[in-house]
């Protein structure tokens, strides 16, 4: 009787060779050629990735740790290798710390035992051969203590500590083993004392030493402070009386200086590893790490400053611009604009919105609200009723990885991308009861909507594809009903996809149903086969006060009526903004017009 499964051994052997072969080359390693170790890298990686997705099986955890520790422990020592030869190769920088290399080459300076047994140390020993002699005296001085200590640093990758302290642990053994040996003999003895001594007085140069690097790191981070302190008055000095051009080289230079002083800070960083006490590391990270909290801080000050007199230039540049449209040229300039936008424009389609960040906000939260308070009663679909089972809201986007360039209330004003997992049972006493996923997501481009404040292109046909094959690869025993909403819209592409046949085959006849809402306009977008989407199209449509609506769209007409183009700030009297926009979006479908964002001028309704 099988207890447990047990992954393939003779698969695992064939994906460890090339990492198998690394570790026992050790240091020798250094000798080959580089594009050798690059292919070894190359190697070890796509096998260590093959492990890690199951192509060997599942194996019990002790073996796991191992199988794993080798994977890391061969990359790390290629990695080292790469910095020994002064060679440049990103992967292995990206993947491996500094640190953890330091701690690499300090271990395998040891890796002579692995192949020397006790006798064979022993009898070394005895010819008082010097390499050992440095390594045992390097052992004795406190080497084993200090790479103990190190081990248990997070910073190092779980993986590759567990190798580093099954490794440094043999090596430990033989040395102990061999150390007791020899202390039977007097001459080996008084070796040990006058490492003794040795030793203490190396603890007061290392202490001198030690206290003169710290001294002129704490010098050099006074130096960067007090050079950006002058930097940042003449800043200020010069934001007084600085036109928009001069605004714009100032915040240039402030983001000179913040680069400058995270290079120097990074330099200042590696020099800090140079030192092997990590107390004392640590101390003097923490005073760099305030001297850099203290400079951020004057950083936004100074953005604070230059924002508010860049806001009172363009203050009085709007002015200009208010008085220059009141002439003829605005006409002129702005069908200019148009051309160009029609002409540059590949896809009619690219930049026919325009979401801002805040109202983007506001309608995740309308779109949350409305669809809980819809599906909180039975509903019935396709003549069966179900109740509502689980009903959870998660997270789509986590906003805070936008923290350094937001700050606190832009952060709370961008959408998150929430979305909505509502589990439905069929309600009947006997049989078999079906279950449905309704899967209500609210999608933007947060990444753009942080970076610039708006976005105005509707979503690709990639930014649904990627949950609608979730949906698929999730729906084996139970229908999904997928409903995409964004204020952005959806591109034609899209439409079209989701009417067709070849949609219903790959989707419907895999238990997903798709329904798109267009937040601004109110469209939906269905298979027209798809008979569990029509049953929901009631429950999600967004609600309109038609009568209101009607009076906004005749207001826009006339607005239009005998011209090319209208901006929607020419038209916020007729009505809501979003009933414009809305009003925008319908007379665009119909083919007479094209709605586009233009800079300067925000969104135009243009004749075609």
């Amino acid at each position: 009787m099988v207890i447990f499964e047990e992954g393939d051994i003779s698969c695992i052997k064939s994906l460890l060779r090339p990492s198998e072969r690394v570790l026992r080359q050790g240091r020798d390693i250094l000798v080959e050629e580089f594009n050798t170790r690059q292919r070894l890298w190359n190697e070890i990686t796509e096998a260590y990735e093959k492990y890690l997705n199951g192509h060997c099986g599942d194996f019990l955890e002790d073996l796991d740790n191992a199988f794993r520790a080798k994977f890391e422990a061969s990359l790390a020592i290629l990695a080292w290798s790469f910095k020994k030869n002064n060679e440049d190769f990103p992967p292995a920088q990206k993947r491996f710390s500094d640190y953890e290399l330091m701690i690499i080459d300090e271990i395998l300076k040891y890796n002579v035992f692995e192949i020397t047994t006790k006798e064979d140390f022993l009898t070394k020993l005895y010819r008082r051969d010097p390499e050992v002699l440095q390594l045992l005296k390097t052992y004795y001085l406190g080497i084993d203590k200090w790479i103990e200590k190190q081990l248990e640093n997070p910073e190092i990758k779980l993986p590759l500590r567990y190798y580093l302290k099954r490794t440094w642990g043999g090596y430990k053994e033989k040395i102990k083993e061999a150390i007791n040996e020899a202390n039977k003999y007097s001459w080996f003895r008084t070796l040990l004392e006058d490492w003794e001594k040795e030793k203490a007085d190396e603890v007061e140069a290392v202490k001198f030493v030690y206290e003169e690097k710290v001294q002129k790191l704490k010098k050099r981070i006074k130096e960067l402070i007090e050079f950006f302190e002058d930097e940042k008055r003449r800043i200020a000095e010069e934001i007084s009386r600085s036109s928009i051009e001069e605004i714009q080289r100032l915040e240039r230079e402030k983001q000179e200086l913040i680069e400058r002083f995270e290079r120097e800070k990074e330099a200042l960083t590696k020099k800090l590893l140079e030192l092997k006490d990590k107390e004392l590391q640590e101390r003097l990270k923490q005073e760099l790490e305030r001297a850099r909290e203290n400079i951020m801080r004057e950083v936004k000050t100074l953005e604070e400053q230059i924002r508010r007199k860049g806001l009172e230039l363009k203050q009085k540049e709007m002015e200009l611009r208010k008085k220059e449209m009141e002439l003829s040229a605005k006409d002129a300039e702005l069908k200019k604009k148009i051309e160009e936008v029609l002409r540059a424009s590949k896809n009619i389609e690219k930049g026919s919105r325009l979401v801002v960040r805040e109202d983007a906000k506001i309608q995740e939260l309308n779109f949350l609200g409305r669809t809980k308070s819809k599906f909180n009663e039975q509903i019935r679909i396709l003549g069966k009723k179900y109740v509502v089972e689980r009903m959870e809201e998660k997270k789509g986007e986590d906003t805070s990885k936008f923290s350094d360039k937001l700050d606190e209330r832009s952060l709370k004003n961008l959408p998150e991308n929430r979305y909505l997992e509502i589990l439905l049972k069929e309600k009947k006493l006997l049989g078999r009861k079906e279950k449905i996923l309704i899967n209500a997501r609210y999608l933007t481009r947060v990444d753009k909507l942080a970076e610039y404040g708006f976005d105005t292109d509707p979503l690709e046909l990639a930014d649904v594809n990627m949950y609608l094959v979730d949906a698929r690869d999730s729906s084996k025993d139970r229908r999904t009903i997928l409903l995409i909403a964004s204020p952005l819209g959806f591109e034609e592409k899209i439409r079209k996809y989701v009417n067709s046949d070849q949609f219903h085959q790959n989707f419907y006849s895999e238990n997903v149903s798709l329904i798109l809402l267009d937040m601004e306009s109110g469209e939906l977008i269905y298979n027209p086969n798809d008979k569990y989407a029509k049953e929901l199209l009631s429950l999600v449509r967004l609600e309109l006060d038609e009568e209101l609506y009607a009076q906004v769209k005749k207001c826009v007409e006339e607005k239009i009526a005998g011209k090319d183009y209208l901006p929607l700030n020419e038209c916020l009297d007729c009505g809501d903004e979003n009933y414009v926009k809305r009003a925008f979006y319908e007379m665009a479908k119909d083919g007479k017009y094209l709605v586009k964002y233009i800079d300067g001028f925000g969104l135009v309704l243009m004749r075609k």
